[in-house]
């Protein structure tokens, strides 16, 4: 394979990832449009309980800074990108509960030396939080007596907050309704975006733009060249006769013939049991890491180039699949690992893939040796 098919196969499979990605995400959207929107057109997170001893719990402030043309309505009004709904109510159905939302600068004042627990992050799929404690010896004044809260409601049962995007910097706040400690609420938060729709369109038509060349792309760099057959003049066979029998004279007179050099062997591509050129093959084990690798590994049965490829596929991204999984689970510094493993996974994708489209076997420490023996 030359070194421009190899280039464009390799852009090829990456376009075709990234396009993937795409039609994945775009489908995603539309799908969660349709399905998991409430009846108020939010999406909204499962149940969360928060139960702190402190007298406030409080997410880190968000900084909205849109300054180009919202203030002369050349664009959208911030409001109209997302609101934001917070339903809440006290585990202790009898208990009321306080929810707000305020500028950063005046809850720091509210809450100055006060004990409080600030979220700092929000895991909806496992539902996990964790907590920054602020610590402080003074109690706070009943929140439902102060007035810069930007929107606030507060009672017994279940309260609802709904507020759009504003620019400036806010905070959210959870507190019973006379400020005593000790949080027990069980929180829902949900947002509504009214141009998701069509972003999910947008993405999901580049997705399939982009699918339709990586594809070209890929079957450009795996097309065989075209050969020709090439044509013999015809022979005049008295001709050939005549040369015959002066050979033959020659010969006969004791005179040495010049020796007939045998044809070079015509080197010819080693099989597939798929049909596929092996190095382009070979690329293919990795393209979607251990599922591609498996499934060369079912269907190849001949070439063991191929067999070695698929084996250190296999290895090499289901422990990096396996790692990246439990290591996420740390809490706090999970996420950096998991992060610094993607990188090392896509730096070490590529080479295999170029080496495999070089027709190299190209080991991997450990992996690469099992998947020699494994192979032969």
């Amino acid at each position: 394979m030359s070194a421009g098919k190899i280039i464009l196969l390799i852009f090829g499979v990456i376009g075709l990832l990234i396009s993937i990605g795409l039609v994945v995400g775009g489908a995603g959207i539309l799908i969660a449009d349709n399905v998991i929107k409430d009846n108020d057109g939010f999406y909204t997170t499962k149940t969360i309980n928060i139960d702190k001893n402190s007298y406030a719990v409080v997410t880190g402030p968000t900084d909205v800074d849109i300054d180009v043309g919202w203030d002369s309505g050349l664009f959208w009004d911030p409001g109209d990108l997302v609101t934001f709904k917070i339903e809440g109510s006290n585990s202790d159905s009898s208990s009321p509960i306080f929810i707000g939302i305020a500028r950063e600068s005046d809850i720091d004042d509210y809450l100055d030396d006060v004990e409080y627990d600030e979220v700092r992050r929000l895991h909806t799929n496992r539902i996990d939080i964790d907590y920054r404690n602020h610590s402080g010896d003074m109690a706070p004044e009943a929140p439902t007596t102060q007035t810069f809260w930007e929107e606030s409601t507060y009672g017994t049962g279940i309260q609802v907050l709904e507020w759009e995007l504003e620019e400036g910097s806010y905070t959210l706040v959870i507190m019973n309704t006379d400020g005593s400690a000790g949080i027990d609420a069980n929180m829902v938060f949900g947002a509504k975006v009214p141009l998701l729709l069509g972003v999910g369109i947008g993405i999901l038509v580049a997705g399939i733009i982009g699918l339709s060349i990586s594809i070209l792309f890929i079957a450009l760099a795996a097309r065989k060249p075209v050969t020709t057959t090439p044509s013999y003049q015809p022979v005049d066979t008295p001709a050939l006769a005549q040369e015959t029998t002066v050979v033959a004279e020659v010969v006969e007179e004791g005179q040495a013939a010049e020796p007939v050099m045998p044809l070079a062997p015509v080197e010819t591509a080693k099989k597939t049991s798929t049909g596929l050129d092996q190095n382009v093959a070979g690329l293919l084990c990795y393209l979607f890491g251990w599922v591609t690798g498996i499934i060369f590994l079912i269907l190849e049965k001949e070439n063991m180039l191929v067999r070695f490829h698929a084996i250190q596929s296999i290895i090499v991204f289901g422990f990096f699949t396996v790692a990246s999984g439990v290591l996420g689970w740390i809490p706090i510094i999970g996420d950096f690992f998991s992060a610094a493993i993607g990188i090392v996974a896509f730096i070490i994708w590529i080479v295999l893939m170029v080496k495999a489209a070089q027709g190299e076997k190209y080991k991997v420490l450990i992996a690469g040796d099992i998947a020699d023996k494994q192979s032969s």
